[in-house]
């Protein structure tokens, strides 16, 4: 391929080229050259570190999980996945207290109410699911004894299966 296609590529103009000694559009193209390779560069070292930032997430979300699954579970606070930024801080920082000091977790009213909520759901919800599998079975009794219904009922008069 000639100079002068490479050269329009480059993004200059045809009459420029024809201003132009062979040196100067050889330096140009030369200059282009290395523009574009840095930027390349740049690009890759963009996406490593995103690459870097997604999979650090990925670690600190499973160790968020891990704890879900198993108190035994430390969460890792983030001087400890970024000691540079946070240096030699001694900072007291202590999100898991209550487990420390070998309280339970304490739950707001509202969280309380919601559990007992969702425990009374779940209760409701595998009632009618034994019961359809009973039925599909062509069983009148699973043979329990219990009357199939939760120990609260927060919905009031309503008794209509969810």
């Amino acid at each position: 391929m000639g100079l002068y296609p490479v050269f329009l590529d480059a993004g200059y103009g045809p009459e420029y080229f024809w201003e132009l000694s062979f040196g100067e559009v050889s330096d140009l193209l030369e200059s282009y050259a290395r523009r574009k390779e840095h930027e390349q560069k740049k690009r890759e070292a963009e996406l490593k570190d995103q690459i870097m930032l997604l999979f650090n997430q990925a670690l600190q979300i499973g160790n968020v999980v891990g704890r879900l699954m198993d108190n035994k579970v430390a969460i890792r606070l983030p001087k400890e996945y970024y000691p540079e930024l946070f240096g030699n801080e001694e900072e007291k920082t202590n999100f898991t207290e209550q487990e420390d000091a070998g309280d339970k977790r304490k739950l707001s009213p509202e969280m309380e109410l919601h559990k007992a909520r969702m425990d009374d759901f779940i209760f409701r919800h595998n009632m009618a699911m034994r019961e359809r599998l009973a039925r599909e079975r062509g069983e009148e009794n699973s043979g329990r004894n219990d009357t199939g219904t939760a120990a609260s009922d927060h919905r009031g008069t309503d008794t209509g299966i969810l």
